[in-house]
């Protein structure tokens, strides 16, 4: 009998600025990583921005499809679908609900992904990049998986290939996500970024 139960990976090429850059540095077709419970992707999470307007404030985020389409184009994505047993499943439910309930305590790891092109992270209590926080799941959920290590985003993908089910653009959605690219007062994207930085930094200096 098949499991009832499945852990969706999406590895994207996302359609921003910042997503292009990345892939220029690293060399790598896709730039993000994130997970879901959903066949449909209603629902994604990861270590991303919050909002389109602060690129570099983030965290623990529940992505909306909306994110994956920008400036009329869609992403490109890569889609594995991994079986989960009950325990797993449980296991991951609780992961994403303790995330969830603290969101704001989970900053993303901009140093890890300063140190990615030279294959190297930074463990910060707390802090991810999307690559780290997958790992960090697939870990707990028993996959082999080692979060000492640094993987770039095509060497988990390679790992996973046995799950792989899709490769294409990410569906069409017609509903926007109002939050993620809600209009900001001009001074919330450079104060919530310099504060997250700060944040990062006094993690890292009192680890």
């Amino acid at each position: 009998m098949g499991s009832t139960h499945n852990l969706y990976v999406l590895f994207s090429s996302t359609p921003y600025r910042m997503g292009r850059w990345i892939r220029l540095v690293t060399g790598e077709p896709y730039n993000h990583v994130s997970i879901s419970t959903q066949a449909d992707l209603a629902t994604l999470y990861s270590f991303a921005r919050r909002y389109y307007r602060t690129p570099f404030y983030g965290g623990f985020v529940a992505e909306h499809p909306s994110r994956y389409h920008h400036g009329g184009r869609s992403a490109a994505i890569c889609l594995y679908r991994l079986p989960l047993t009950p325990a797993q499943w449980q296991q991951l439910q609780k992961l994403l609900a303790s995330m969830g309930r603290d969101q704001e305590k989970y900053l993303y790891n901009h140093l890890s992904a300063l140190a990615a092109p030279l294959h190297r992270k930074f463990p910060i209590r707390d802090a991810f990049t999307c690559a780290e926080f997958t790992v960090a799941i697939l870990s707990a959920l028993g996959f082999d998986f080692d979060v000492r290590r640094f993987y770039t985003i095509g060497a988990i993908a390679r790992r996973l290939e046995p799950y792989h089910i899709y490769t294409g653009a990410f569906p069409v959605d017609s509903e926007a996500d109002p939050a993620f690219f809600a209009l900001n007062p001009v001074s919330h994207p450079l104060w919530a970024s310099t504060r997250s930085f700060l944040q990062l930094l006094w993690r890292a200096a009192t680890a």
